[in-house]
């Protein structure tokens, strides 16, 4: 049976990386929110976008739309209006080119620009799937767990790699140089064969919910080590930023 159309929404550029095999095998529409540009400034969308574009891979109407900075701003300045903007727009998108499962980052507690995405993602399902009158399915996959099928799994679609797809997906990584260090962290972590299968994780997080693995989440205690180094005047926290951002895309998913 042929898949299902579907969608890859991701925070930043490079995170496809980890679905490579998946990606060129279904070509899903892919979303990035921002350019990567993290806190120095500089994009790296172009290294994500000419892979794609030769692998013939459409790209959706929100790609590599903000600097990193913005989404920071917008999150402590509780600029709710943005994401819940978004929220609909990708809604639209996703249930006029009949998306019926949907891919993104795990809320892993780690980045707050990836869990504000992620709970965007799930209110655009949520409202996609209201538009067109049957549900879209969510998935995710892990940045920093060693990958597998998480706690559901038994609705895990697991997806091995043959040796010539391991092979395009090791020179696709080596050569993304902008996440050198990242790649390479991963590896030496869990080791080459941990990413010859990957795995689409089904999404088991409602719109509007959002619990982290741990309190505080490592994003807000890394924050609170730039803020003593000087280098932040203001750190994004669970309960102060995310958490009720999480409750306004639930009151939106609602509405």
């Amino acid at each position: 049976m042929p898949a299902p159309r579907s969608a890859l929404l991701v925070a930043h550029p490079g995170h496809e990386l980890l679905l490579h095999g998946w990606l060129h095998a279904e070509r899903p529409r892919v979303f990035v929110l921002t350019d990567g540009s993290g806190r120095d400034g500089t994009s790296r969308l172009d290294a994500t976008t000419g892979p794609l574009q030769r692998a013939g891979v459409p790209i959706g109407s929100v790609y590599g739309r903000y600097p990193d900075r913005a989404i920071y701003d917008a999150l402590l300045d509780l600029d709710f209006a943005l994401f819940v903007g978004l929220a609909e727009e990708l809604a639209k998108e996703l249930a006029s080119e009949g998306v019926a499962r949907v891919v993104a980052d795990a809320a892993e507690g780690f980045n707050p620009i990836h869990d504000a995405f992620r709970l965007t993602v799930n209110t655009a399902a949520a409202l996609a799937s209201r538009e067109r009158g049957r549900p879209v399915d969510v998935f995710e996959f892990s940045l920093f767990e060693r990958p597998g099928p998480g706690p559901a799994a038994d609705r895990a679609i697991a997806l091995p790699l043959d040796a010539r797809g391991r092979a395009a997906k090791r020179v696709a990584a080596l050569e993304y140089v902008e996440l050198d260090r990242e790649v390479r962290w991963s590896l030496d972590r869990y080791g080459e064969d941990s990413y010859t299968t990957e795995w689409l994780r089904p999404g088991t997080i409602p719109a509007g919910a959002y619990p982290v693995p741990e309190e505080p989440p490592v994003y807000e205690r890394y924050g609170e080590f730039l803020a003593r180094s000087g280098q932040l005047t203001r750190v994004i926290r669970y309960r102060e930023h995310l958490l009720p951002l999480a409750e306004a895309l639930g009151d939106a998913a609602r509405r």
